[in-house]
């Protein structure tokens, strides 16, 4: 794979930056959303959650759903508070990962994200690390609420690689989520399920030899 591959398109959540869905249930658990973990799970999101990632609906439009879905009166703050637990950190060393790669290949970031985890995201990141966003370490960021489009839709990959001018038999793809690897392969791209019960995106890129 590593003589074919020139360009390598990164997932954010469970690859990158550390995340833990179980937190966000719990926590809209405790404000009285006691189902929320059949409106929401990483495999089989709600079409409330999908409209939240593709921009078409915003955070404030988002709190009144949820509440006329759950029978729970919710404010934006703590819907806002919920759904940010369970963002955790993108440790340095993936940066300096990411600086290595960025020497062989060109590198994107596509991420199924909402407005609410973008920005916490960012906060967390300049928090830490003092980068105001990720856009540094890329040669373009495409978050799926901006974008439009979320995986795995292939329409989404195309249109990256279409923008990009990408090969899509020398682009590689790397998620965490099985079915947005489907997506992806669905585009023509070459994928890679990353199983982060056996191994980190560190391991991955040393078995591939990238």
């Amino acid at each position: 794979m590593k003589n074919s591959i020139k360009n390598i398109i990164f997932d954010l959540g469970g690859v990158l930056f550390n995340i833990d869905y179980t937190l966000t249930i719990n926590a809209f658990q405790k404000i009285g959303v006691n189902d929320f973990d059949k409106i929401f799970t990483q495999k089989n999101q709600s079409d409330l959650f999908n409209r939240l990632e593709e921009g078409k609906i915003n955070a404030e439009e988002f709190t009144k759903e949820l509440s006329q879905i759950s029978g729970v009166v919710l404010n934006k703050n703590e819907v806002s508070w919920a759904l940010n637990t369970m963002l955790f950190n993108i440790p340095a060393y993936r940066f300096d990962l990411l600086n290595e790669l960025k020497k062989k290949y060109r590198i994107f970031l596509y991420s199924n994200i909402n407005e609410i985890h973008a920005t916490e995201i960012h906060r967390i990141i300049k928090e830490n690390h003092g980068f105001p966003n990720l856009n540094q370490h890329f040669e373009k960021v495409y978050y799926s609420h901006e974008l439009g489009i979320r995986k795995p839709n292939p329409q989404g990959f195309i249109e990256i690689i279409n923008e990009q001018q990408l090969n899509p038999h020398e682009t590689l793809f790397i998620d965490d989520s099985p079915q947005h690897v489907e997506g992806a392969k669905k585009a023509g791209l070459q994928s890679v399920w990353l199983d982060l019960s056996k191994q980190d995106i560190h391991g991955l890129t040393k078995e591939l030899d990238l």
